[in-house]
């Protein structure tokens, strides 16, 4: 395992930096330091719901992946999602959603965490908690 925690972030952003998919939502990686990792998204309109809020997916999406990017900036390994559950509290039409993660249980193989969502004033919007397995790569 990388023992280096610089060389944790860079790849870790760099990785975040060059997704396909983070590119196509529009994720913006605004911090990585040994105390958190902040994702933050500007809502455009096709994140928007046939309400004309953000979709519930997108939630789901920024919860999942800031609890991933919390876990491997302090492990150094790629995790993979197992379980994933949302609690979805309130609808944001505009503006932009910030995303934190808090981590917890130190399984060698599997990670548990929280990640919540919230407006630029704090309010939360969503909350979830999910399972992550540990991917080991062969030099590990």
């Amino acid at each position: 395992m990388e023992t280096n925690i610089s060389t944790i972030y860079d790849r870790v952003r760099t990785d975040f930096e060059t997704s396909p998919f983070f590119n196509l939502l529009g994720f913006e990686l605004r911090s990585i330091t040994e105390d958190e990792v902040i994702l933050e998204l500007p809502i455009e309109r096709k994140l928007l719901n046939t309400h004309g809020s953000l979709h519930g997916g997108v939630y789901a999406t920024m919860i999942d992946n800031i609890i991933s990017l919390k876990m491997r900036s302090m492990i150094g390994s790629p995790v993979i999602t197992i379980n994933l559950t949302i609690n979805y509290i309130a609808p944001i039409t505009s503006g932009k959603v910030i995303a934190k993660a808090f981590v917890y249980g130190e399984g060698k193989r599997t990670k548990m965490g929280e990640g919540v969502v919230m407006d630029e004033n704090g309010k939360l919007l969503a909350k979830g908690s999910g399972t992550f397995k540990v991917i080991k790569s062969k030099e590990q």
